[in-house]
């Protein structure tokens, strides 16, 4: 609870700080001129920090909601192929403007899953942002394919890896693996963690294979067709 009333606390001064600095920084002819190039820049850093705040709250948010057994499920049927393009259309200008390429690898008639799709989008959206922010070059690539009863998605990056020993780590919450290169391309160890709880909410799975220096792979499985959906605790719906 305490989680909860500060996120919501801070979200409402964080939201103005976005909102004004997207319009100052953007629309500088609202003001009757245009902003001198420091003011821009700095201005520009202001707002990209910002927003890099309210992603945080919202993890902490969506987490402790989680925890308290208080974040319920929309499941409907739902194509697997829009859940990527969806999620790959959203990063696409993140990825590239890191110089990296961003390849889809799509298998032909994959069957519909009955899940929530605001959540498993946010898995992927938290795997591509992951991907692209411990990648310095080379390519991202996003997969999904029919594994027997499952489908399979996966993001591949030519990243920095991780030790074998540290894989499991990866999935906790506030975890960072690797703390000095963690500092340097940012996060706070909760985009995998809320990304585990939305996968197993599902009744799936999820799980990476790395090599250091050699890039990572996220994988998570969600079962084919409808699913037999029941309350969990305080009314959490949890996919069979």
């Amino acid at each position: 609870q305490f989680a909860q009333t500060i996120s919501h606390e801070l979200r409402t001064p964080i939201n103005l700080v976005v909102g004004f600095t997207e319009l100052m920084t953007e629309s500088p002819e609202y003001y009757g001129s245009q902003l001198p190039p420091a003011y821009l820049r700095d201005l520009n850093i202001v707002h990209r920090n910002a927003c890099h705040l309210q992603g945080l709250v919202s993890d902490v948010l969506d987490l402790a909601r989680i925890e308290a057994a208080q974040m319920s499920m929309v499941p409907e049927e739902t194509d697997p192929v829009a859940l990527v393009q969806d999620a790959v259309s959203t990063v696409r200008g993140l990825v590239e403007a890191r110089g990296l390429a961003l390849h889809t690898e799509i298998e032909a008639d994959l069957p519909h899953l009955w899940v929530d799709p605001t959540r498993i989008r946010q898995v992927l959206f938290n795997l591509l942002n992951n991907a692209a922010r411990f990648t310095d070059e080379g390519s991202i690539t996003v997969s999904v394919c029919q594994r027997g009863e499952d489908v399979v998605f996966a993001v591949a990056d030519t990243g920095v890896g991780i030790t074998s020993e540290n894989i499991a780590r990866v999935f906790e919450e506030f975890e960072q693996v690797d703390r000095g290169t963690r500092r340097r391309h940012g996060g706070a160890g909760l985009g995998l963690a809320i990304s585990k709880r939305f996968v197993e909410m599902h009744g799936g799975r999820i799980w990476a294979e790395s090599q250091v220096g050699q890039g990572s792979t996220f994988y998570f499985s969600l079962s084919v067709g409808q699913a037999d959906l029941a309350p969990g605790p305080a009314g959490v719906g949890v996919g069979r």
